[in-house]
């Protein structure tokens, strides 16, 4: 079914206000004090009435006490002040996430399809689509319901995007992407351009062409001006609930697995394998044809040039196992010593 041209627009939600208990309840903690209303999120380094603060930490919480909030949110073992009402919970910042979808004031888009879009007559677009001014959509592609497309965004053929994604300003998908169900892509973003492979020849270098294209699960966020390569011969595959940061690159034949996270300028060579629940640190360089077990973690910076095993920290360049980098870190520190130790020997 294809929707009507016309010009879409933008709305604003401003939260509804909700009193503390109600709040305590829904972030499965305890109310401390007496409830109040509760009309926006705020910084604790903020006082203002009416808003209620996350203080995580120690530092933000002496901050925060005494100041004019409707409540404050706290870790369980946080000390009570009866001047300040508080809501206690396990994990302040999965708290915050939560309050931050509660409160979330940033404009949505509603469905439409604006009159200088180009949609080929070949492509499905389901019902409640927005389509952004200057986005072209080539043959063959599919496009979910309530689904968010920004302006300057071009799509190729056949691409698929699922049901309930956004797409922001200028994102390109080349052909033959498939992108699931609540998938967030930021401006810049680029997915499915060729990979970087060619072959030497007496007549010089020669293209390998990337005839596959990218697979990404559901409930994938891509951050601002990253790229995914597409395909050798099989997809680069990118699995469900993966959060991938801004200005990092993922190169051809990559397969990601569930719930993997990574931070900015990270860059993963071809044919890696990277398993679930993978925490990349920002900077990080994965080097080719390597493999990273379930649960490992990257620390920032690092440049991995071997396999990590599953549940590993690895660190430093050449990437180790933490133990051995700090190991070597301390030992650096005592050349200096050691010379001047064995410069005195010498000179006696």
């Amino acid at each position: 079914m294809k929707q009507k041209r016309s010009n879409s627009t933008v709305t604003r939600k401003l939260p509804k206000p909700i009193t503390s208990s109600e709040l305590a309840n829904w972030l499965d903690g305890k109310l401390f004090g007496e409830c109040r209303l509760v009309t926006q999120l705020v910084p604790p380094t903020t006082p203002v009435e009416g808003g209620i603060a996350v203080a995580g930490t120690t530092k933000l919480l002496k901050t925060a006490q005494g100041s004019q909030f409707s409540v404050l949110v706290v870790s369980s073992d946080a000390e009570y002040r009866e001047d300040q009402p508080i809501i206690k919970v396990e994990d302040t910042r999965v708290a915050l996430a939560l309050l931050s979808s509660r409160f979330n004031n940033r404009p949505e888009d509603n469905p439409g399809i604006h009159p200088t879009a180009t949609i080929d007559s070949t492509a499905h677009v389901a019902e409640g689509v927005n389509v952004g001014p200057g986005t072209v959509i080539g043959p063959h592609v599919k496009i979910g319901v309530n689904t968010s497309i920004g302006p300057g965004c071009v799509i190729g053929h056949g691409t698929q995007l699922g049901d309930s994604c956004r797409l922001y300003a200028k994102v390109v998908l080349y052909d033959g992407v498939s992108i699931g169900n609540g998938v967030h892509l930021h401006s810049g973003t680029i997915i499915g351009a060729d990979g970087f492979g060619y072959a030497v020849s007496p007549k010089g270098m020669l293209k390998i062409h990337h005839l596959a294209g990218v697979i990404i699960g559901n409930n994938v966020e891509v951050g601002a001006n990253t790229t995914i390569d597409r395909g050798t011969l099989d997809p680069t595959r990118i699995g469900d609930r993966c959060k991938i940061d801004n200005h990092c690159f993922v190169s051809h034949n990559v397969q990601i697995g569930n719930d993997t996270v990574i931070a900015g300028k990270a860059g993963i060579g071809g044919s890696t394998k990277i398993g679930s629940r993978v925490l990349v640190g920002g900077g990080t360089t994965l080097a080719d044809h390597i493999s990273i077990g379930d649960d490992a973690r990257i620390s920032f910076c690092a440049a991995v040039t071997k396999n990590v095993p599953a549940g590993e920290t690895f660190s430093g360049f050449p990437a180790m196992a933490h133990r051995k980098f700090t190991r070597r870190l301390y030992l650096l520190g005592r050349l200096e010593k050691m010379w001047q130790n064995v410069k005195s020997l010498s000179s006696d």
